[in-house]
């Protein structure tokens, strides 16, 4: 009857507790966050996992530091309780980490380091300069599990990680690596020896914020860190032994360090991690790294049958790491290329290689991938290519413009086709016409991107860029494409523009409105409206008869001499009166631009005005263009009488 009257008993406390918890956790006072510490200390097991819940539900700072204070004494399972929650606890441990009790600041040390929280790593470095030597040691520690954790997570990345787990690395090693370089750069206590071993771990890439210590002049821990790399290394630091011997400048101590290795495991790792054991056959691979002949020609085409892609990657790897000279390198490389040339993962791994190197490198391999038939390994090998701007890069670039992919004509587009327009629009009006307009064809069918660069030009900018944008949109046949651009250009200040904007869209098959010709006949400038008379006589309009008998006596010589050019055109009989009238004009300027009416016409005719003009005209330019057209006409006619004879 006792027991079963307890089991009752208990029983019905559960359940006021549970009735009782809700209120608790809803309640804004201090004095709850205090019951439910005291119900996790002196509770059972089922009490104190319903007041550690309800601590977590409330998540206020004085509960969370009660449990980080507290758990050293909780079971097994309310341990695992905490750290499956470990986020919310973020804040108390960063309170706990600088707190005055020894005890609490060593409990929230260890949790940082078993939940894994890299973004508190900068609490672990601030511990180390604690009085106390426990916490000193306690935050060395836990920054060496924090290492050893996310190498490790880096490792399974590298065979192949899902994406949470990179997002996971992208968060947390940036802080832990921090932390590490600051802990060495300043700790000078009794715990360098298990920073020296964090940051060993943590350098596995050229991108590791440890590795950059080894390049820091002044870096305090840069001398510890090449002395243990200057030694055989541990298992666990093979990938920063191969780093510091592939970049980080140790290969006048490498052989020497390499013949001393003989535990299992190292040679395990190197064995694992690149090519150099070579089949187990120790003596001939230790000859061979004391005489720098890392692998020879011979040696890799004996060896590469045996080879799957995977292992073919690695010996890439070594290839480019070993001391022989690059151009020698892309030769092998390319042999391994040829080995397994359909294999993705294997040409990624060689490209890798190539865009290691520094700038004025090999670039032998990166041209080879400008070939290749992923359109993305090309695309890099060209960025590449692009960024270390080797000599005659432009040549192999424009090479790959007819049968690249559409990509990477585009990034070729991008880098070289600005440098090529600019010097064909330096030299544009320094060429004579038929070599700039070969040119500049040329240029639109390599580079697209040159016309959107030219109407960019004449829609902007100062007249002078404006006009030599139009003479290129002429010689190119772009008017066209220009055509809105140029009709907003008959309306420019500038009456050059204007003139010229007038004359090109003239010689459109689509012909301007006749609002644009109605004002540009109408125009304050002669030119203009010469231009506009052309594009009259190119329509054939009747209705500007009047106009044009009008502007045949002008009094600029050019517009008149297109007036009378249109009227004969159009078949209209006082065509022959007002160029006789013009050939009279006192003013030479109207006599030569009636001359080269009478040539445009074909009105031979008034040929013995001509030869009055060359013989007693009072101006030796006048003369001299009359003499001209007098030959000229005498040269066809004997053509003509030998065409016939």
């Amino acid at each position: 009857m006792a027991s079963s009257h307890s089991q009752r008993t208990s029983d019905n406390d559960q359940v006021n507790l549970a009735r009782l918890l809700p209120i608790l956790i809803a309640s804004p006072n201090q004095a709850a966050d205090e019951l439910l510490l005291e119900a996790l200390d002196l509770g059972c097991d089922s009490e104190s996992a319903l007041a550690l819940g309800a601590l977590v539900r409330r998540g206020t700072e004085t509960g969370m530091m009660g449990v980080i204070e507290r758990y050293e004494r909780l079971d097994t399972r309310l341990r695992e309780h905490v750290i499956s929650n470990i986020g919310q606890f973020h804040h108390a441990l960063r309170r706990c980490g600088a707190a005055d009790q020894i005890q609490r600041r060593l409990t929230a040390l260890r949790l940082i380091a078993q939940g894994r929280q890299g973004k508190l790593a900068y609490v672990l470095s601030e511990n180390l300069h604690a009085p106390d030597e426990r916490c000193c040691a306690a935050a060395a520690e836990a920054m060496l599990q924090l290492a050893q954790w996310i190498a490790g997570m880096t490792r399974q990345l590298q065979d192949g990680g899902d994406a949470a787990l990179l997002r996971q690395i992208s968060k947390e090693r940036p802080e832990i690596e921090a932390a590490v370089v600051r802990a060495m750069d300043v700790h000078r206590g009794k715990q360098s020896a298990l920073l020296l071993q964090a940051a060993l771990l943590l350098c596995d890439s050229p991108h590791s914020r440890t590795f950059a210590i080894l390049h820091t002049g002044r870096h305090a821990g840069q001398s510890q860190m090449v002395r243990r790399l200057q030694q055989p290394p541990t298992p666990d630091q093979v990938d920063a032994f191969l780093l510091a011997a592939s970049h980080g400048g140790l290969r006048s101590h490498f052989g020497t360090v390499f013949s001393r290795i003989e535990e299992a495991p190292v040679l395990d790792g190197l064995l694992r991690r690149t090519h150099w054991l070579k089949d187990q056959q120790m003596q001939l691979c230790l000859r061979q790294v004391s005489r720098g002949a890392w692998l020879t020609e011979s040696e890799l085409l004996r060896d590469l049958p045996r080879r799957g892609p995977e292992q073919t990657a690695r010996i890439g790897r070594w290839i480019g790491c070993c001391g022989v000279h690059e151009g020698v390198q892309d030769e092998r490389l390319e042999k391994l290329l040829t080995h397994q040339p359909d294999d993705f993962s294997l040409r990624l791994s060689l490209l890798r290689v190539a865009l290691e190197r520094p700038r004025g490198g090999s670039v032998q391999l990166l041209r080879t991938m400008l070939q290749d038939p992923d359109e993305r390994l090309a695309r890099m090998a060209a960025r590449d290519i692009i960024r270390r701007k080797p000599q005659e890069y432009e040549n192999w670039l424009l090479g790959l413009m007819s049968g690249a992919a559409d990509s990477v004509r585009r990034v070729i587009s991008r880098s070289i086709g600005q440098a090529g327009f600019e010097q064909l629009w330096e030299r544009w009006e320094v060429l004579d016409k038929p070599t700039r307009c070969q040119a500049g064809k040329a240029l639109l069918k390599l580079l697209p991107e040159t016309k959107r660069r030219i109407l960019r030009r004449l829609a902007g900018g100062p007249p002078q860029q404006k006009l030599r944008a139009m003479r290129m949109v002429q010689d190119l046949d772009l008017a066209t494409d220009a055509r809105e651009l140029l009709v907003q250009l008959t309306g420019d200040a500038n009456a050059r523009l204007r003139s010229k904007a007038v004359h090109i869209l003239g010689h459109l098959s689509d012909q301007p409105s006749d609002a644009l010709v109605e004002r540009a006949i109408s125009d304050s400038d002669p030119r203009v409206r010469a231009n506009a008379i052309e594009v009259l006589e190119k329509r054939g309009d009747l209705r500007f008869l009047p106009l044009l008998n009008e502007r045949a006596r002008s009094s600029f010589s050019r517009e008149r001499a297109n007036a009378i050019k249109a009227m004969h055109h159009m078949k209209v009989g006082v065509a022959g009166k007002h160029l006789m009238l013009m050939l009279r004009d006192p003013r030479g300027e109207h006599r030569i631009s009636a001359m080269w009416a009478l040539r445009a016409t074909g009105l031979w005719q008034l040929l013995a005005e001509v030869g009055r003009v060359a013989k007693s005209d009072q101006d030796m330019r006048v003369r001299r263009y009359a003499l001209g057209i007098l030959k000229s006409v005498a040269d066809l006619a004997k053509q003509q009488r030998q065409a016939a004879g």
